[in-house]
């Protein structure tokens, strides 16, 4: 938990006696050690050199985008297909698109107009509507809800 980069943790608890055991994680607060900077720093560099120049880093200036497309969750769902196979994962969550309200907002890739609203406002020179377009071609499959609608 003293990453600043972790935000949410999601436990997968589903009943009350499962949250003792994780509430004493927050009260840990080591450093990362050695080895486990050293294996993030792997697997970013791995990605760097999968995606190369199509790699997005969610920095969120391509939005608001005019047809309501997430993309800066498409094109993470993307990178994390592409360099690290997870085209399961990849694939549910791109089915909660559309279909799980604030869970999961906004439209999915194939929606995209090719408007070029987001272009300009890339600063990694993305092709945003090509990859749209690949990650929909990727991740496209059943569409999903949340568990409890």
């Amino acid at each position: 938990m003293s990453d600043d980069r972790v935000t949410t943790l999601s436990t997968g608890a589903s009943h009350p006696k499962e949250f003792k055991s994780i509430l004493s994680l927050f009260e840990q607060n080591d450093k990362l050690s050695p080895e486990e900077s050293q294996k993030l720093k792997e697997l970013e560099e791995h990605l760097n050199r999968v995606l190369n120049t199509d790699k997005c880093s969610q920095c969120y200036q391509c939005l608001p985008c005019p047809e309501t497309i997430n993309i800066p969750e498409i094109l993470r769902l993307r990178n994390l297909t592409i360099a690290y196979d997870l085209k399961n994962y990849g694939q549910y969550r791109y089915g909660m698109l559309e279909n799980a309200g604030h869970w999961f907002p906004g439209n999915k890739g194939h929606r995209c107009t090719e408007c070029g609203e987001c272009l300009p406002r890339c600063p990694e020179n993305l092709d945003i509507p090509k990859l749209l377009k690949d990650a929909h071609t990727r991740l496209k499959g059943t569409s999903r809800r949340r568990l409890w609608e």
